[in-house]
């Protein structure tokens, strides 16, 4: 499925498996999609799902959003963790479901791959007869890196991005003449890719300048996801088949991407 290599000085800060499904909603256009005529089966979902994750060790339930707040399509309300509180943690919510991960309990896709698993199947198992959704809506994969100065090897985040990653961009002539200096530029790049031969999959792409909460400095950061915007069953395979071919693209992407700086990440070799 992947590479045997890992790297010690991985630049992974979070992993975000996302799955959707449609839900009823109510709101004017233009306005936040607020849930409404579900809350029976989103209840006994809730309560069934909890029972089987705290089966599989995630004993902490915190909800996110105030019991009397207004509740909307997409946004997460529960998040579940283990008793040390730290990565993975899963999250429920009307038509939304994720398991997010990082370090240091993320090593690699291949061995994070059968928490996924049981965490998808526990969704899948648990959803209610009563009002099942007929599908889902999205499957996505998403990782999240952050090049720090020893990575990028004392460079600024603009000579990195562009001579060790190797994106460039092609400026009218004379413009970046106007920084008085280029270690002062702050690039910012977004771009989507349909998948060939992948319907209704998509990769989007960004890299930038920027900061991750406020303690830290200015790094580059990188954001790939994956993502299948059709309809995918309702089936544990189902949902595993389109994430691992999200980490074959990602990962790819991420090789190439990184080839200049692999001796700095320290690759070691998989247990």
């Amino acid at each position: 499925m992947e590479s045997s290599i890992t790297y010690r000085k991985a630049p992974l800060v979070e992993l975000i498996v996302e799955i959707r499904w449609p839900v009823q909603t109510i709101g004017l256009a233009g306005g936040p999609p607020i849930v409404t005529g579900q809350s029976a089966a989103f209840d006994i979902w809730f309560q069934r799902l909890t029972e089987r994750l705290r089966a599989q060790g995630f004993h902490n339930l915190e909800r996110l959003v105030p019991h009397d707040g207004i509740v909307l399509a997409q946004q997460p309300i529960f998040r579940y963790s283990r008793d040390d509180g730290m990565f993975p943690v899963i999250q429920l919510g009307h038509g939304v479901f994720t398991v997010n991960a990082g370090p240091p309990s993320y090593q690699s896709w291949r061995t994070f791959r059968p928490e996924v698993e049981a965490a998808v199947a526990a969704l899948v198992e648990t959803r209610p007869q009563e009002e099942p959704p007929a599908a889902f809506s999205r499957v996505a994969l998403r990782y999240i890196d952050r090049f720090g100065e020893d990575l990028r090897g004392g460079r600024s985040n603009y000579a990195f991005i562009r001579d060790d990653l190797g994106i460039s961009l092609s400026l009218p002539e004379g413009l970046i003449e106007l920084a008085p200096d280029e270690d002062g530029i702050s690039p910012i790049l977004a771009l989507s890719l349909p998948i060939d031969g992948e319907q209704d999959a998509s990769l989007t792409f960004q890299v930038a300048a920027g900061r991750l909460g406020n303690t830290q400095p200015t790094d580059t950061l990188m954001d790939m996801t994956y993502a299948v915007a059709g309809a995918t069953p309702i089936s544990t395979a189902e949902v595993l088949t389109n994430l691992d071919k999200a980490y074959e693209v990602i990962h790819g992407w991420f090789d190439k991407l990184t080839a200049k700086i692999r001796a700095r990440m320290e690759p070691v070799a998989e247990p």
